[in-house]
């Protein structure tokens, strides 16, 4: 899938090291908590794991990676993009692109989740048709907002 100014690239399984290395590299710009030990843990032992990615000229700007929650949801786990390359709807077309690739595989439940410090990505999800199912807090302290949406 291409635009104007931006090409996107889907993978399926675990990806490459050279795209790994280039997915922890915007990962660490988005998430100032990140932890590429639990990064790397659930990106090595989840099923059905779909990466998008979104390059500006061959430079990796934002991604979107999930897999299998069950039979018939599929986990929308983490994803990001670039704060210089924000607002140009790079998020959007990431989660349109995985709609498309999931529908395709058969799953009807689209599940995520999110915090409420992230105020733009429960935005971007309520836009985009999902109702909030649930609010939890986890092992660490962090208040959790599960998000759902049906699909075609």
């Amino acid at each position: 899938m291409e635009n104007a100014k931006f090409t996107f690239k889907t993978l399926e399984g675990i990806p490459s090291k050279n795209n790994l290395n280039a997915i922890l590299t915007v990962y660490k710009s988005v998430f100032e908590d990140y932890n590429i030990d639990f990064f790397n843990d659930r990106i090595h032992q989840k099923e059905d794991l779909l990466t998008l990615l979104c390059y500006h000229q061959k430079q990796l700007i934002g991604f979107k990676i999930g897999y299998k929650y069950n039979a018939t949801t599929f986990y929308s786990w983490v994803g990001g993009v670039l704060p210089d390359h924000r607002k140009n709807g790079i998020g959007k077309q990431l989660s349109q692109l995985q709609e498309q690739v999931i529908n395709r595989k058969g799953y009807n439940t689209l599940r995520t989740k999110s915090m409420n410090r992230f105020k733009p990505m429960m935005i971007l999800n309520l836009k985009n048709g999902f109702d909030i199912k649930s609010v939890y807090t986890n092992e660490t302290g962090q208040t959790k907002i599960v998000f759902e949406k049906q699909l075609n």
